[in-house]
Parts: C-alpha cells; sequence; structure tokens
C-alpha cells in the first residue's frame, strides 16, 4: 500500500509565498539603488578615501607625513576665522530656511489648487540658476546705483555696494543668495509632505475647533519635523562647503574679494596656488569630520530613524 507525503498546511504555503515575495522586492530595490551606489562610490567613497589617505603624505617628497599636514591646517592663523565665519553663515541660512520655507510652504498649502501650483512654479525656478550666475545676479541687486531695491538701500544710507556688504555682512549677503537659490525645491518638497498627510486627523483638528494658522501650527508643522530636519542637515552639510560665492566676489572689486574666507577657500589655496595637496586633503578631511559630527548629532538628538 503506498504512502503519499501530507500536503503542506496552507499557513505553509502562505508563508513561503509572503518570503519569495519579500526576496524579490528587496531585489527590486537594489536594482534601483545600483546606480546611486556606483556614483557614490566612484564620487564619494573613493575619492574621499584618496583625499584621507593623502592627507598623511607630504606632496613635495611623497614621505609619509603623519600628523604633520594636519597640524599645519590648524596652525594657519586664517583657519579659526573661515570656521567662525561659515558657522554664522550657516547658522543664519539653516534658520532662515527652517522658518522661510516652513512658512511659505504652509502658505502654498492654503492656496487654491491653480494658484498654489503657480506659486510653487515661481519658488522653484530660481533654483536652476547656477551659483555662479546667482552670485552675479546679486551683485547687481546690491548695488544701489542700478539695484530695484535703490530706495531702501538709501534708507539704509548705503551709497555703493561696498557699503551695502559692510551693512548686511558677507554671511548675510551669502544666506539671501542661498536662501534664494534653495528654497523654492525645499518648499516643493515641503509642500508635497503637507499634502501626504491623513485628512482624517486635519478633519479632526478642524472639529476641535482649530483655525487655519493653529492647525497649521500646532498640527500640520509637528507632523512633517522629520522633513524639516532632513532639510536642515542637507543644508547645514552643503553651508559648510561654501566656495563658489564667497570666491566669487572679487569680480565686483578688490574691496570685495575674500579668498580665505571659507575653510573650503584655503583648501583650494593650499592645492592650487601652493601645490600643497597634503594640507590640502587634510583640510578638506577636516571640513568633512565637523559636518558629519554636526549632522550625526542632529540626527541622533532628533531620533530621525526612531520608527514608533
Amino acid at each position: 500500500m503506498s504512502q503519499t507525503n501530507p500536503r503542506p498546511p496552507r499557513s505553509a504555503d502562505r508563508a513561503a509565498r509572503a518570503a519569495r515575495k519579500r526576496r524579490r522586492n528587496v531585489l527590486v530595490c537594489y536594482l534601483f539603488l545600483a546606480p546611486y551606489l556606483v556614483l557614490l562610490l566612484l564620487f564619494g567613497i573613493l575619492p574621499i578615501s584618496y583625499a584621507f589617505g593623502l592627507s598623511f603624505f607630504d606632496t613635495f617628497t611623497g614621505a609619509f607625513a603623519g600628523l604633520e599636514n594636519y597640524v599645519s591646517a590648524i596652525s594657519d592663523f586664517r583657519l579659526g576665522r573661515s570656521f567662525a565665519n561659515v558657522g554664522t553663515y550657516v547658522v543664519l541660512w539653516v534658520s532662515l530656511m527652517l522658518v522661510g520655507v516652513a512658512a511659505l510652504a504652509l502658505i502654498v498649502d492654503a492656496m487654491p489648487q491653480r494658484a498654489g501650483v503657480a506659486a510653487r512654479t515661481v519658488f522653484f525656478l530660481p533654483g536652476a540658476v547656477t551659483s555662479a550666475a546667482i552670485v552675479v545676479l546679486w551683485l547687481f541687486l546690491l548695488d544701489p546705483a542700478v539695484s530695484p531695491f535703490g530706495p531702501v538701500f538709501a534708507l539704509m544710507g548705503a551709497e555703493n555696494r561696498f557699503h551695502v556688504f559692510e551693512t548686511i555682512g558677507f554671511a548675510g549677503v551669502f544666506t539671501l543668495m542661498a536662501f534664494f537659490a534653495y528654497a523654492g525645491g525645499w518648499i516643493v518638497v515641503m509642500h508635497g509632505a503637507l499634502i501626504s498627510l491623513p485628512g482624517d486627523v486635519l478633519d479632526a483638528g478642524r472639529v476641535d475647533g482649530c483655525r487655519p494658522t493653529g492647525l497649521a501650527l500646532f498640527v500640520k508643522l509637528p507632523m512633517i519635523w522629520r522633513t524639516m530636519t532632513l532639510m536642515a542637515v542637507l543644508s547645514l552639510a552643503n553651508g559648510l562647503q561654501l566656495f563658489v560665492e564667497p570666491q566669487l566676489l572679487g569680480l565686483a572689486g578688490p574691496q570685495l574679494a575674500r579668498n580665505d574666507w571659507a575653510p573650503n577657500q584655503l583648501a583650494y589655496q593650499y592645492a592650487f596656488l601652493m601645490g600643497d595637496f597634503g594640507v590640502s586633503a587634510a583640510l578638506s578631511t577636516m571640513i568633512l569630520a565637523v559636518s558629519l559630527a554636526i549632522a550625526l548629532w542632529i540626527v541622533l538628538a532628533t531620533r530621525f530613524y526612531r520608527t514608533s
């Protein structure tokens, strides 16, 4: 008498199918990630690794130098001032981004659909302009002789572009440039987060008596805090790499030339004006370390990746 194998229970079949589906989904995810991972390896990890290794060698002799390049970079009297300049700029810029982008995104979210689409387009367009073009544009806007804001500068007592820079400060000018360039893209991102909020929660807030302002401040904003944290981290990383804006100010005249205003400019000078790529690599590594440390602190302090 032959015996047949009992058929596996349906629960086992379902578990096996679910496992195969998970493996297939994971494979698809990695396939989508593959182009980014290749670019990250080629233009991120490998250059960083090369710069880190180069920072321990003397460029002129090729000999191992240990920490001498780092000592030389730290001993540069301009380094502390340049980090203070960029620190002031980053604080101003990140603060303006958090407040300004959130406010504009909430305003756009409250608009009728057609008006909101038009507003998002207007805000987003400046982001298509490169940093170099933005510097040239702002040099025009900050010149009282030709700027449409001439009456405002007259009230400030600024007679020329140099007086405007002295009044607002270089960090303030760079903050305006960066906000003009990057705010539009983040307004679109934040608006996307706002329109994805669950409608039942917003309806509950309205039923509880929330007015539009209260609903925006006490219901919508707390629900998109991850998007705001991401914007702060990426803005911080971008701000610490400031280079183009102060480097191009010399176009407006020697009075505005600032070749050592930011740490990245110092790294550029060591590499391409002095030929000391070792100290330049050490400076670049230090800038990266500072960026990563602050970003990790923000992520851990806000528990950004907490799922519950």
